[in-house]
């Protein structure tokens, strides 16, 4: 699971106001509170977090520039593997949407049961066209792409230092890769106009890097705007070009090399208004962790399709 700044995440899991002391809207919370029929699976009967021994993770948490081969966050998928160090377990990102989705789909009665590893490497305020550029894109390798790659080996390499209960498992196999960014990229017209360009070789390298040809992709596009009516003036040219890295987003998805592998997601009806979150910080989803989810959850149904997609070919 790689990206910018909402893949780490940035959902608020618990602020509070009033005299009363309430959960704020949009907090998991405060989800947990009102709509219990979805989210109070995510509490046990004693109130804490459940942690899903099915599904573990890690996430390298790490600050920007900071590129060594380091994982700072590992356990059972639980709320709390998002934001930035050292906050950790306040916040959360599209990864507990997408393990639980995942989780439930291969730990149920119709699956023999799955161990699953999300690997989540992200990093605040990074670029596609320069930061992540992937090798096919020409120039300067993105130093940010090469850590990403180097940090995924590296897990792989040392699963059972991590999670000592791999030593029962001992094999594992690498079946997808997520991708949510495009923040940076949309406040630039060179950035925009190159992202398309970028996001396929970005596929293609990583395929080529882990050595899995038909590696399944999953992106959730960059919806942070939600719909809208078209603007004028400034507001105008800034609302198109993140239309236009929406619009590469699903563009590359369709590409015929990459039929029946990779799909894109819209995640534009996710967004929520300031009023109803616990943020504003538009870039962040609002600090919303419904979106988080919904967000999460739509990428993880599109990498599962994928996966069945490519059991029927295979």
């Amino acid at each position: 699971m790689v990206g910018q700044s909402n893949m780490q995440g940035h959902g608020i899991i618990d602020k509070r106001y009033g005299e009363n002391n309430l959960y704020k809207n949009g907090t998991l919370e405060w989800l947990v509170e009102h709509y219990p029929d979805q989210f109070s699976k995510l509490k046990d009967q004693s109130g804490e977090w459940v942690e899903r021994r099915d599904t573990w993770i890690t996430y390298n948490r790490q600050a920007i520039g900071d590129l060594e081969l380091e994982m700072h966050q590992n356990g059972n998928l639980r709320p709390g593997y998002g934001g930035d160090p050292p906050n950790s377990f306040k916040e959360m990102g599209p990864e507990l949407g997408f393990g639980w989705t995942v989780g439930d789909y291969y730990n149920n009665v119709d699956h023999d049961e799955q161990q699953i590893l999300l690997i989540k490497i992200a990093w605040g305020g990074r670029d596609l066209m320069v930061d992540y550029r992937p090798p096919s894109s020409g120039g300067q390798v993105g130093p940010y792409y090469e850590s990403m790659i180097a940090n995924a080996l590296q897990i792989l390499s040392s699963i059972e230092e991590l999670f000592p209960e791999y030593a029962s498992i001992d094999e594992y196999e690498l079946t997808g890769f997520v991708w949510h960014q495009g923040w940076n990229d949309g406040c630039f017209q060179n950035m925009t106009e190159e992202y398309e360009y970028n996001l396929a070789n970005l596929i293609r390298d990583v395929r080529d890097d882990l050595g899995v040809p038909n590696l399944p992709v999953s992106i959730g596009v960059s919806g942070f705007m939600g719909y809208h009516e078209d603007a004028s003036l400034e507001r105008g040219k800034q609302l198109r070009l993140r239309d236009d890295i929406i619009n590469a987003q699903f563009a590359v998805a369709e590409y015929p090399e990459f039929a029946g592998t990779v799909a894109a997601v819209d995640t534009r009806a996710f967004a929520r208004t300031k009023e109803y979150s616990p943020g504003d910080q538009i870039y962040h989803w609002m600090n919303n962790c419904e979106t988080y989810w919904l967000v999460g959850q739509a990428m993880g149904k599109a990498m599962l399709e994928l996966l069945d997609t490519e059991e029927e070919i295979s």
